[in-house]
């Protein structure tokens, strides 16, 4: 059996230059500028379908707002018509505060046009023995105070 001996020889080639292939440099700047831009794009893309969305959770949100105002609305004009209730307050008038119909005479209505003069006093009618005494005497208010 024969043997075999090979001898290696180095090659030592680091003072070879491998010359710039200027086609291969271009297609790569070609192909990186196109994917650059797509990406751009998928960007742009992704960052407009993202404000749509964002921007129909808030008109959602007005809407809601929109509505919860309009009954809030509603229910105070009920609450204000219940206020202005000329039965209401003429039970709160009567009942808390001691106010009571005025007798005839003691009520004077101006016109806008009426000349600005002091009406004289009207003379003073007695008062019934039964509503006499729902009204208080001034010695009666001074004790209380």
């Amino acid at each position: 059996m024969p043997i075999e001996v090979q001898f290696e020889k180095r090659i030592i080639n680091h003072h070879v230059v491998r010359e710039a292939d200027s086609k291969s440099l271009r297609d790569y700047v070609v192909v990186t500028m196109v994917a650059a831009m797509f990406l751009l794009g998928l960007f742009v893309y992704a960052w407009q379908h993202y404000e749509w969305i964002q921007y129909g959770y808030r008109i959602e949100e007005a809407q809601k707002n929109k509505e919860q105002l309009a009954e809030i609305g509603r229910q105070l004009r009920l609450e204000r018509a219940s206020l202005r209730d000329p039965r209401r307050i003429d039970a709160i008038a009567r009942r808390d505060l001691g106010m009571m119909v005025p007798a005839p005479g003691q009520l004077v209505t101006f016109s806008a046009d009426a000349p600005l003069t002091i009406p004289k006093p009207q003379p003073a009618q007695p008062i019934p023995p039964q509503q006499a005494d729902l009204q208080p005497q001034p010695t009666a208010l001074a004790a209380k105070r």
